[in-house]
């Protein structure tokens, strides 16, 4: 069940050119208003996507609010975010940020004094970001733009290649941040080695022990485009030119169905005009600028494939992942 804890609504302007410098309390506020008015939409005015889509954010929220932050202080570094630009994990970040203001705001509800003689305890979230691949420029331009918008204090290796260790790198960032006891991990079910997680779960005994936080496994690849596009948030540009799934520069291409020469009459109607158009902050003639770009090349590749979120199917959605040898 979803309770309305009484926040007042965002007072700030949802800009569409995120120029809009905010502190870390108040892009949570934000998030926060984003989670809150989707899941306030009208049900019988909705798809049973989006309804699909509600259900799944109110099960994340619970686990937060109800699992997750009622054993580790996130307000206390106790929790860290592992971030890559990705959509699963942008969705999973502005699910966490909403999540870490009602928590902040029900803390003070129990407080003797005003809101307004309270300050929002953190003002860089501690993210940490393990790259073994090289990155697409247009997802490192995202990466850091939205670093600054989402003030993630965000802890970068950049070790390319086979030779990189993955468990190594986070004793690395342990070390460097031994508060941290357990970190969000923006994992499907859908993904390799998914179906057999936890929501929360001890890393194994071959890497360094922390808490993996995994809240989004239950989501389908739907229910993140969904909630996605409805968020108003700035998206990486990759997606809208035919990209679903984002590994290195060497072993990623468009997703081969979603090639406009073969892709059927049916699977080219856009399944998220509701979430669209009801979006935080929409209008039709800035909407495209959430997802933009100068890259000749990748204009040139949304003339050949549809954008990523024309595919819904799970089991399709790696298919631009090429197989290392």
């Amino acid at each position: 069940m979803y309770i309305d804890i009484g926040i007042k609504p965002f007072p700030h302007t949802h800009n569409t050119h995120y120029e809009e410098e905010m502190t870390l309390g108040q892009i949570a506020e934000l998030c926060y208003h984003i989670t809150s008015t989707f899941l306030k939409l009208q049900i019988a005015s909705t798809t049973e996507l989006t309804r699909n889509t509600q259900e799944a954010v109110l099960r994340t929220r619970s686990y937060f609010l109800n699992d997750i932050f009622t054993q580790w202080d996130p307000l206390n570094s106790e929790i860290s975010f592992a971030y890559n630009g990705g959509k699963d994990c942008q969705v999973l970040l502005l699910l966490y940020l909403s999540a870490l203001w009602e928590h902040y705001m029900l803390g003070i509800c129990k407080s003797q004094y005003d809101q307004a003689y309270h300050n929002f305890p953190l003002k860089k979230l501690p993210t940490v970001f393990i790259n073994s691949n090289e990155t697409f420029p247009a997802l490192e331009s995202f990466i850091s733009m939205t670093v600054n918008r989402y003030h993630l204090s965000l802890y970068e290796d950049k070790k390319y290649g086979c030779s990189s260790d993955m468990a190594s790198e986070f004793e690395r960032y342990l070390e460097l941040n031994p508060s941290t006891k357990a970190i969000v991990i923006g994992v499907r079910h859908t993904d390799p080695f998914g179906e057999k997680l936890k929501t929360i779960q001890m890393t194994d005994s071959n890497w360094p022990q922390f808490i993996r936080l995994q809240p989004l496994l239950e989501w389908n690849l739907a229910n993140v485009w969904s909630f996605l596009l409805y968020s108003g948030e700035p998206i990486c540009p990759l997606y809208r030119y035919g990209y679903t799934s984002l590994g290195g520069v060497n072993d990623t291409i468009p997703n081969p169905y979603l090639k406009r020469e073969v892709v059927s009459d049916e699977d080219k109607t856009f399944k998220f005009q509701f979430e669209l158009e009801n979006s935080v902050g929409y209008s039709p003639e800035n909407v495209t600028k959430r997802w933009e770009t100068q890259d000749p090349n990748l204009i040139e590749l949304g003339e050949q494939y549809l954008p990523g979120w024309y595919l819904l199917e799970d089991f399709k959605e790696r298919a631009g992942r090429i197989k290392k040898c």
